[in-house]
C-alpha cells in the first residue's frame, strides 16, 4: 500500500514541476579580446525568463578596474506571448597596454554563481581611428560640473544632474563616498548593508518612475575633483522620471564609517564611527506648456525608424508596417495611439517588441510596434494620416509629431465587391460586431495547474497520516 503512494506522490510532484515556468536560462558573455588602451573590456550577463530584475555581482578582476556598467532589457510581444531578454554588461579597463591573463571566474546573478572559463585580453595604444566605447567622457562630466563640491579629505556626496525637469523628464542621481588619495585616515565601511537600505529608502521618491542598472555592490574607480586626486566609492545610481508636478526632494542621508587618523594609530587607538552626512537636494518639476493631450504625452527625445514590406498591393493583399519610436525617455510608457478606422484598409492590433538600454546617465532605445494590414479598396495612401505620435521634446522644448512618411498603392477591385463565397458578395467582416465577447475565457492550463497542486497537497497529508498510524 504504501509503495503505491510513495509512487503516486512522485507522479504528482513530477506533473506539477512540469507545469510550472521554465527556469532563468543564465548566461556570461565576453567581450571583445582585442582592445585599444581606452576601450573597456564589457563583461556580460544575459538572462532570459526572469521578469524581475536580476541581481548581479560581477567579479574583481586583477589589473582591471570596474567603471561604468549598463543594463539592456529586450521585450517581445509576438502573438499574445511576452519574451524578455535581460542583459546587464560592467566594464573593465586598464592603465597600460599589454597582454593580460585572466583566470576562470564566477558572476553571481540573484545568488547563483555562473562560471566562466578564463581569457587572455590584449591591449594596445589606439590611434586616430580607434573608438571608445565606454560611457567615462558622460561619467566624468557628472563630477567635474558639480558647483560647491566639498574640499574636505572625506565626504559623502548625493547628486543630481539637473536642478529642474519638465514632469516625465528623466535626471540621473548618485550616491557616492570620496576619499582624497592622500588623506591621513584609515577607514573601512560598517554595517553597510544595514546602512544601504535606510539610505535607499530616503532617497527613492515615490512620485518618480525609476530605471536603475541592477548592479548590488560598490563600484570604486580613481577620479579627480577639483584638481585633487580621489578615490570614489559609487553606492547608488539610478534614472529617475517624475510623474507628478510635485517637487522631488532628496533629504540629507548620512553614512557610519569606522575611522583611524595617522595620529590615533601612533597612539595605539581603534578605529572610531564616524558620519558623513550628504547636502539635500531638490529637483524643481515644472509642467508642460498647454496642449490637449499633455497629460498623456511622453517627454523624451525621439526619433521615428519605419519599415514596410512593400508598398504596392492589390486589394485582399496584406503586409506589415512597422512604426517604431527611438531615442532617450522612459521608452516603458510609450503607447502608441490607436489607428482610425478606415474604409481602405484592416489594421489588427500590433506585436509590441522594445528594447531598453540602462546606463548611469540615460536612459535610450526603441520600442516597436508591428501592424498587419489588409488593403481592401484601390487608391493611392499616404500612412501620415493613419500612424502619427505626438511627443514632448525637453531638448527644445516644445512638441513634436513622429508621423509615417510611407505611401501605399493598392490596386484591383474593392475588396467589398469582391464575391469570396460565390453567393451575394458580402464583406467576409460584415456582422463582426454582433459576435458575443461577453463569453468568460477559461485559462485550462491554469486551472489544470491548481489542481494538480491541490492532488499534491491531499497526497502528502495522507503520506504524513500514514507514517504517523
Amino acid at each position: 500500500m504504501k509503495i503505491y503512494v510513495y509512487l503516486s506522490i512522485f507522479l504528482c510532484f513530477s506533473l506539477a514541476k512540469a507545469q510550472q515556468p521554465a527556469d532563468q536560462d543564465i548566461s556570461v558573455e565576453l567581450g571583445k579580446r582585442e582592445l585599444f588602451l581606452k576601450q573597456p573590456f564589457i563583461l556580460s550577463v544575459i538572462v532570459k525568463n526572469n521578469t524581475n530584475r536580476p541581481s548581479v555581482i560581477f567579479p574583481d578582476i586583477e589589473s582591471l578596474e570596474k567603471r561604468s556598467a549598463s543594463a539592456t532589457s529586450t521585450t517581445s510581444t509576438i502573438g499574445g506571448k511576452t519574451v524578455l531578454v535581460q542583459t546587464i554588461s560592467q566594464q573593465y579597463f586598464v592603465a597600460k597596454e599589454g597582454t593580460y591573463t585572466i583566470p576562470d571566474f564566477t558572476v553571481t546573478v540573484d545568488g547563483v554563481k555562473v562560471k566562466s572559463e578564463g581569457l587572455k585580453l590584449t591591449f594596445k595604444k589606439e590611434n586616430k581611428d580607434s573608438e571608445s566605447t565606454s560611457d567615462e567622457e558622460e561619467d566624468s562630466e557628472l563630477i567635474t560640473s558639480e558647483e560647491g563640491i566639498s574640499s574636505e579629505d572625506v565626504f559623502l556626496s548625493l547628486r543630481a544632474t539637473k536642478s529642474a525637469v519638465y514632469v516625465r523628464e528623466g535626471f540621473a542621481v548618485r550616491l557616492s563616498l570620496y576619499v582624497a588619495k592622500n588623506a591621513p585616515i584609515e577607514m573601512e565601511f560598517y554595517q553597510l548593508d544595514g546602512q544601504l537600505q535606510a539610505i535607499l529608502k530616503k532617497v527613492r521618491p515615490a512620485t518618480c518612475w525609476e530605471e536603475n542598472v541592477g548592479i548590488e555592490e560598490i563600484i570604486q574607480r580613481d577620479v579627480v575633483v577639483n584638481g585633487r586626486a580621489f578615490t570614489e566609492y559609487q553606492m547608488y545610481q539610478a534614472m529617475f522620471f517624475p510623474l507628478t508636478l510635485q517637487t522631488v526632494s532628496f533629504p540629507s542621508v548620512g553614512l557610519d564609517m569606522l575611522v583611524l587618523s595617522a595620529q590615533e594609530a601612533t597612539a595605539g587607538k581603534k578605529k572610531s564611527v564616524k558620519k558623513y552626512s550628504s547636502s539635500p537636494v531638490r529637483i524643481l518639476v515644472k509642467p508642460l506648456p498647454p496642449h490637449p493631450l499633455r497629460d498623456q504625452i511622453s517627454v523624451g527625445e525621439y526619433q521615428l525608424r519605419e519599415r514596410i514590406t512593400r508598398e504596392e498591393v492589390s486589394s485582399g493583399e496584406s503586409l506589415r508596417y512597422v512604426f517604431g519610436i527611438e531615442g532617450e525617455g522612459n521608452l516603458s510608457t510609450v503607447m502608441m495611439t490607436d489607428v482610425p478606422m478606415s474604409q481602405a484598409f484592416d489594421f489588427y492590433p500590433p506585436d509590441v517588441s522594445q528594447t531598453v538600454r540602462r546606463s548611469y546617465q540615460k536612459v535610450s532605445g526603441e520600442k516597436d510596434f508591428d501592424y498587419f494590414i489588409v488593403a481592401k479598396q484601390k487608391g493611392t495612401y499616404p500612412l501620415g494620416r493613419f500612424f502619427q505620435w505626438i511627443y514632448f521634446d525637453p531638448s527644445r522644448s516644445q512638441y513634436d509629431t513622429l508621423r509615417s512618411t510611407k505611401t501605399i498603392r493598392v490596386e484591383g477591385e474593392n475588396l467589398i465587391s469582391v464575391n469570396l463565397s460565390g453567393g451575394n458578395g458580402a464583406s467576409v467582416y460584415e456582422n463582426i460586431e454582433q459576435v458575443d465577447t461577453t463569453v468568460p475565457y477559461i485559462d485550462y492550463q491554469d486551472l489544470i495547474r491548481s489542481l494538480t497542486n491541490l492532488v499534491v497537497v491531499v497526497l502528502v497529508g495522507v503520506m504524513v497520516w500514514i507514517f504517523r498510524k
